[in-house]
């Protein structure tokens, strides 16, 4: 298998928040993993390919309140959670 990934992923869980851009509804969950370019979180709901959100986390060594575009959306084997994946549109600043 071809790694194609620019940043390596580092499985992090912590709070995230995020909203869909034309919605008023926050939203929260967990991180599945974390890269200087994306995220992978757990969603309650189905996120289409190229939904626009506005991300909240918080780290150690940075946060991030931006907007990220959903990249890949897989269902959970229980189907009632998704996860979804998320490329970052600014890239977080490392303290």
């Amino acid at each position: 298998m071809i790694e194609r990934r620019k940043f390596i992923r580092i499985p992090r869980s912590t709070k995230i928040s995020y909203k869909i851009s034309n919605s008023p509804k926050i939203k929260s969950s967990v991180t599945r993993n974390i890269s200087q370019g994306g995220i992978s979180f757990l969603a309650d709901e189905f996120i289409p390919k190229g939904t626009i959100l506005k991300l909240e986390f918080a780290l150690e060594e940075f946060t991030y309140d931006d907007f990220a575009k959903v990249i890949w959306v897989m269902e959970e084997a229980a189907g009632n959670q998704y996860e979804v994946g998320a490329e970052f549109m600014t890239i977080p600043k490392v303290a």
